[in-house]
């Protein structure tokens, strides 16, 4: 985008013929103007300048013209101030005489005035072209025309006879772009080698990524000249990486112009720490030590040598919140061919845990990056707006190439339902990376009828091989009818791809948000359970539920629950679609798992042995037996079938049970109170296990309190 960066104008050009007021009378002047564009590049834009010539004839030989002329720009002035507040870098010439001119004044946010201009005509016919040179202007705050950023300015002259112009002073395009190779983070601990080099970090098989970044155009990289803060910076951010992840990365860094560029092995390139050879017109750029996050301050860690030089040296980045960033800068280049260069991070993990797999990004930009507007004395000249570099692979001709990660994303489109004013609906798409480095992807959604009703998740992130993105519509500020939009999924070099999404909203119905144990209102059910579905709009004069086209019994509805038993001839699945219907009008399809056997003891659910309801204030006694009942027991049950008592685990129910069903889904334990059971405080946490297979963990309850005495 153009207006990713600070703009500087090289070389805005005014030429004009000026004629003031003179002791002798004045012929009368007439002048004519004419644009003329000169291709120029700056640090961050390729500019287009227009040196603008006036030609004057007319006026009286000896006189003295002096006036002033005003330059009002599309956007902000922002050259720097000296300590007394003056403006910097500004500066006026002029051909066919010698001009006088006092210094450039600020005139408002984006006009300067050059006063006291004044010459000595000597030939009236022949013309004076006065140039000013070096304004600056906040590009990011000029809007683009079709993609390009044009500055264009006003000229009025005060005190002499010059029209009103308005011209384009620059055309701006991003001078650099940039591509990742993310390799992520290594699952193994490889020892940090005794020397922190590039050929011993190699050596030792460290896993590493790298940036690449390209020129636009010849000479967009530059050192630093008179009126800069720094040469170009180059800042690389790093995040996601954990606190068991530590980073490298070179002192110095060669171009693709140097003797030998500096290379991990990425894209296609050779291993190598780099070789310059100084007085050869080749990119060299150094690590900056003690630069901030935007790219500001700081040392050069590495001078400009005066004899060919090697590089081997490596940093170590400082890591904080999972984030580190490296500032490079550059120390010589070539004008004459379009360069790039390659920054490798070498990664090493601390740790072998596999569990939590970590997702690095790895993002450029140019900086310093600065969102200042006006004139400062501190800000540093160039600056740019923190945006990250597009990618550079159509320069580098390899956007095809098996190093770059390759999106893969179902096309077909995505169908959806919810009725109006209800529950949230969604389903996933998978996003596959079919190449060979991290896929970073950025999401964007285009609607056709309505606003706002969907959204993606994660919206952005990284893929080292697959991720389900969470495609979400939303019915809740949506009247009855038919919506759709459209997902773009944008990988960068990986390519781009999109889907549609239609949505029906129908009317106003009931909605099912949530199906769980109507004993522990938890998770986890099975076929012949109790269980509770909880939404919105349930309950009606005719309620009816189905389980993937099966009738279950309900046994109570209210507006916001609806309790029932599932058809026993139900298959344990995970994707039974549910649908309830209301006096007429169906829900969403609910979609949930069966388990085989998800054992929820009700609360209170423990009798005592005299059939009283167990509780603190009647409680069990040791040594007697109590009926425990529960819902979510597969019959007949196979398997092993256990009940823990506070610290007691494995005791086994009283011989010959069946755990019989006393009531339609509700089964019932017998089980003896071990006469030596310790309860702090009088009760103890009892549950419910059952044990299927060898090997595997248990299915247990939920903990309900034991009262005992």
């Amino acid at each position: 985008m153009c207006s990713r960066g600070w703009v500087r104008i090289l070389s805005l050009a005014i030429a004009a013929t000026v004629f003031g007021a003179a002791a002798s009378a004045q012929t009368s002047v007439s002048c004519q103007s004419q644009a003329i564009p000169v291709a120029i590049n700056s640090a961050g834009l390729t500019e287009r300048v227009g040196d603008v010539q006036i030609t004057c004839t007319g006026g009286n030989a000896g006189s003295q013209a002096i006036g002033s002329i005003y330059v009002t720009l599309n956007g902000n002035i922002t050259n720097s101030l000296d300590a007394d507040g003056n403006l910097q870098g500004i500066t006026v010439t002029s051909q066919g005489a010698p001009v006088t001119d006092g210094a450039p004044v600020l005139s408002g946010s984006a006009t300067i005035q050059i006063p006291n201009l004044q010459y000595t005509v000597a030939n009236p016919l022949a013309p004076v072209h006065i140039t000013v040179s070096g304004l600056r202007v906040a590009a990011a705050l000029i809007n683009s025309d079709q993609g390009r950023m044009v500055v264009n300015a006003t000229l009025v002259g005060i005190g002499f006879s010059l029209p009103s112009l308005v011209f384009p002073v620059a055309i701006g395009s991003a001078s650099l772009a940039a591509s990742v190779q993310n390799n992520g983070v290594p699952c193994t601990i490889i020892p940090a080698p005794s020397s922190a080099d590039f050929a011993s970090f190699i050596n030792a098989g460290f896993v590493s990524s790298a940036v690449r970044v390209t020129e636009t155009t010849a000479a967009a990289l530059t050192p630093k000249t008179a009126g800069t803060s720094n040469g170009s910076r180059i800042i690389v951010k790093f995040a996601g990486y954990g606190p068991n992840v530590q980073l490298w990365v070179p002192n110095a860094i060669v171009g693709n112009s140097g003797s030998t560029p500096t290379s991990a092995g990425q894209f296609g390139a050779s291993v190598a720490g780099g070789l310059y050879t100084p007085n050869a017109n080749q990119l060299l750029l150094s690590l900056v030590a003690g630069a901030d996050q935007n790219g500001n301050g700081g040392n050069l860690v590495t001078g400009l040598p005066t004899a060919s030089a090697s590089f081997v040296g490596l940093t170590q980045l400082s890591i904080s919140g999972g984030a580190a960033f490296a500032v490079y800068e550059v120390l010589d280049q070539s004008a004459y061919v379009q360069e790039s260069f390659q920054i490798p991070v070498f990664v090493q993990s601390l740790s072998s845990d596999c569990s939590q797999a970590l997702v690095p990004t790895l993002s450029v930009r140019e900086g310093p990056v600065s969102t200042v507007s006006v004139p400062t004395a501190t800000d540093p000249v160039p600056r740019f707006a923190a945006t990250d570099l597009a990618p550079d692979c159509q320069l580098a001709g390899d956007c095809n190439q098996a190093y770059f990660p390759v999106l893969s994303v179902d096309t077909e489109p995505v169908n959806l339902t919810a009725s109006a004013q209800g529950l949230t609906t969604s389903t996933s798409v998978p996003i596959l990376n079919n190449g060979g480095s991290l896929l970073s992807y950025t999401t964007s959604i285009a609607y056709e009828s309505g606003m706002g009703w969907l959204s993606v998740s994660p919206a952005a992130g990284d893929v080292k091989s697959g991720l389900a993105l969470k495609v979400i519509a939303d019915p809740l500020l949506l009247q009855q009818g038919a919506y759709a939009a459209r997902v773009t999924i944008n990988g960068g070099e990986g390519g781009s791809a999109s889907f549609p999404v239609n949505f029906t909203v129908s009317p106003s119905g009931p909605t099912i948000g949530a199906i769980v144990s109507a004993a522990s209102f938890q998770g986890g059910i099975t076929p012949g359970s109790y269980v509770a579905i909880f939404g919105s709009r349930l309950d009606g004069s005719s309620v009816s539920v189905t389980f993937g086209g099966q009738s279950a019994t309900v046994v109570f509805d209210s507006a916001t629950q609806i309790n029932l038993i599932i058809p026993s001839t139900v298959k344990p699945q995970s994707n039974v679609p549910v649908v309830a219907t209301v006096d007429g009008k169906v829900s969403n399809a609910f979609s949930a798992a069966l388990l085989a056997n998800a054992p929820a003891v009700f609360n209170p659910g423990i009798l005592n042995s005299d059939s009283s309801v167990n509780s603190a204030s009647s409680p069990a006694f040791r040594g007697t037996f109590i009926q425990v009942y529960l819902t979510g027991l597969t019959l007949p049950v196979t398997g092993n079938l256990t009940v823990t008592m506070g610290g007691q685990t494995d005791i086994a129910p009283l011989p010959g049970q069946t755990y019989g069903t006393v009531l339609p889904a509700l089964n019932q334990v017998n089980v003896m109170i071990p006469s030596t059971l310790v309860a702090a405080g009088n009760s103890v946490p009892l549950s419910i296990c059952l044990s299927t297979l060898p090997g595997l963990p248990p299915s247990c309850s939920n903990s309900v309190t034991l009262n005992v005495k």
